[in-house]
Order: structure tokens, then C-alpha cells, then sequence
């Protein structure tokens, strides 16, 4: 445990996670069925579920009973897509169950699609921003002419810390990537002089302030940040309750540890990325190849594949969206020699 360490993290108990996948009767993964999970003695025409999850592109959620129920030790599973309620057969802390439904998966015509960057806006990650800057439009021609023809919208949060000239600031979602841009471009990195930053109030604000479109939307959130959340701080609303609600709205999560981050800040990122079925991706600043890690890692280049930010952006989108079209096939590694480089591996 990391904790046996001496590095503080807030709670969230992981064991006995399963993940649950939708599939439909067309052999394609459900967006936004709702896997529910309830007191065996509740009258679910009257009670409201234990807790309630939103399937993301691949028609998975992870539920962790641990976290997200702590009192229960067994619970009835229900998935519903519109109307029709599927009971579930599963074994508690089970790692896998695939339930499939009489509906069809997949979704028909453009993909809405929601794409939020929380930003850490302090002095110590500059470099990642002018990088962000750099790649951005990149990134939206790239997602624009996938063949699943997205309608893609980007928002942003930005955050810095506790004494500092703001917390948080949110920017909504627009279509419109000048404006976007125009935004992006405002942002400047000062500020944050203590390690820890103010993670918590961002991504809280990331899930709650922008216009989700939620219903039939895929939900993606960027997280880039070099440091933990202030954990000996009391917050309203801490990252770990945050990453929960993430899950039930059907957001995933995939944080990117920039340059400086450390073992507390990594773990953090861990959890928010295995919470909501996101994957935790880390920059690497190098020529390429096996240096791209640097000369002190213990992550063997087997762990992770080597690209761009940019492409790395773009592939993590056409993975969510190929696995609703039922095309997601085995992954190829890239290797680059761009002097900022991003490496990602899973949970």
C-alpha cells in the first residue's frame, strides 16, 4: 500500500472492483445504459438504486462496491437501456461480466462528442501548455476527419491553488475551435509555490460548471497536471468523490502526468483514470526511443507505447469511438523523436 510509505492520498478502496460491459443484440457495445445496483429487499418501483452507472463508448462500467457502497456486501444488478431492465447473474468482486441486452448498440450518424481539458496552470508546467497550444488544432482537424465524423465540442479548466491570483477558472464547451483557441491562448502558467495544487476543486468544477450534453454524448476529460491534490486540506467536494460521480455520468477520465510528477501524484491519477475506465498516460521529455524515460525508470519499454502529444490525443479519441463502431483492433506502438513525447500505458 502506498500508504504504508508515509504518501498520503484520500481514501478509495478499489478491491472487488467488476466491470461491467452492454453489449447489443447487433454485437455493438451501449452507450448510456445505466447499470444499476440495489438492496436486494428494495421495491425498485418506489426506491431509488444503491448506485447508478453511465456505460461510456465501449459500453463499460467499473464498479467498485468498496467506494461506491460501502455498507452492502451483496447487491442485485439491473442494466436498462430505455425501457427494457436486464437482470444481471454476477458474483460479488467478479472481474469481468458482459451482460447483453435486446437493443442494438453502436450509435447511428455523427458521434456528439465532449472533450474538457483541466489544465494546472502554474509555473511549473508551462512547457506542456505551450506544447497544448501548439497541437491543439491539430488535434481538432485530426478528430474532425475521423471517419466517424464526430461533433466535437472542447472545454477547459484551469486551476492553480489555494493564495494564488484564482483557484479555478472554467471555460464552456464550444464547437468553435477559434474561440477555443483564443481561450487556450489566455492561459498563463504562474503561481502554485507548495507542491500540492488545487485537483480537487478543478475536476470537480470540470464535471459540474461546462454544458454536458450527457444522454447519447461520449465524454472524454484530459487532466494535465505535475502534482497531487492538497490532501491534508478539507475540501467540499475531493477528487475521489468527484471520480465517482465521473462514473455515473459516463465520463472517463484519462490524466497526463506531466514532467515532475511524483509517486502521490501518479497514484492519484491512477485511481481518477481506474474510477471511471479512463487510462493514465504520462509525458516523457527525450530523443525517442528507450530514453525517452529517462535513465532512473523502472517501467520497461514493453509497458507503454511512445507518441506524440498530439497523436496520443487523437488515438486515445479513436479508440473510444472505433470500440462503439465495433472497430477497435490490437494497438500498434509508435515510437517518436519529438523532443516532447507522451507515453501511455494501462492501469
Amino acid at each position: 500500500m502506498i500508504t504504508d510509505a508515509g504518501i498520503a492520498v484520500r481514501p478509495l478502496d478499489l478491491r472487488d472492483s467488476t466491470v461491467f460491459t452492454v453489449m447489443g443484440d447487433n454485437g455493438l457495445p451501449v452507450l448510456d445504459a445505466i447499470v444499476e445496483f440495489w438492496d436486494p429487499a428494495a421495491d425498485r418501483s418506489t426506491d431509488v438504486p444503491v448506485v447508478s452507472l453511465r456505460t461510456t463508448a465501449d459500453g463499460s462500467v467499473r464498479f467498485s462496491p468498496a467506494a461506491m457502497a460501502e455498507i452492502w456486501t451483496d447487491l442485485a444488478a439491473v442494466v436498462r437501456v430505455g425501457d427494457i431492465a436486464t437482470d444481471v447473474d454476477y458474483q460479488w468482486g467478479e472481474a469481468a461480466v458482459t451482460v447483453n441486452v435486446e437493443a442494438p448498440g453502436g450509435i447511428d450518424g455523427s458521434v456528439p462528442l465532449d472533450v474538457p481539458f483541466v489544465i494546472a496552470a502554474t509555473g511549473s508546467i508551462v512547457d506542456e501548455i505551450a506544447r497544448l497550444r501548439e497541437n491543439m488544432i491539430t488535434v481538432a482537424q485530426q478528430i474532425d476527419a475521423l471517419p466517424s465524423a464526430p461533433d466535437v465540442r472542447f472545454g477547459m479548466t484551469v486551476y492553480r491553488d489555494v493564495g494564488d491570483v484564482f483557484v479555478t477558472r472554467t471555460f464552456d464547451f464550444t464547437d468553435d475551435l477559434d474561440e477555443f483557441l483564443a481561450a487556450l491562448g489566455d492561459v498563463q502558467a504562474e503561481g502554485g509555490g507548495d507542491y500540492p495544487e488545487a485537483l480537487d476543486e478543478a475536476l470537480a468544477d470540470a464535471l459540474e460548471k461546462p454544458a454536458w450534453r450527457r444522454d447519447g454524448a461520449v465524454q472524454l476529460m484530459f487532466l494535465i497536471a505535475d502534482a497531487p491534490p492538497q490532501v491534508e486540506r478539507g475540501v467540499q467536494q475531493p477528487y475521489t468523490a468527484t471520480a465517482i460521480a465521473a462514473a455515473e455520468a459516463g465520463v472517463k477520465i484519462f490524466p497526463v502526468a506531466a514532467s515532475g510528477t511524483d509517486d502521490q501524484a501518479e497514484y492519484v491519477m491512477r485511481d481518477l483514470a481506474f474510477v471511471t475506465g479512463g487510462r493514465f498516460v504520462f509525458l516523457s521529455y527525450g530523443a525517442g526511443g528507450a530514453t525517452a524515460t529517462g535513465d532512473r525508470t523502472d517501467i520497461s519499454a514493453d509497458d507503454y507505447d511512445e507518441l506524440p502529444l498530439d497523436k496520443l490525443g487523437v488515438r486515445l479519441v479513436k479508440d473510444e469511438l472505433a470500440a462503439l463502431a465495433g472497430e477497435l483492433g490490437e494497438t500498434q506502438t509508435t515510437t517518436t523523436t519529438v523532443p516532447v513525447t507522451t507515453t501511455t500505458y494501462e492501469q
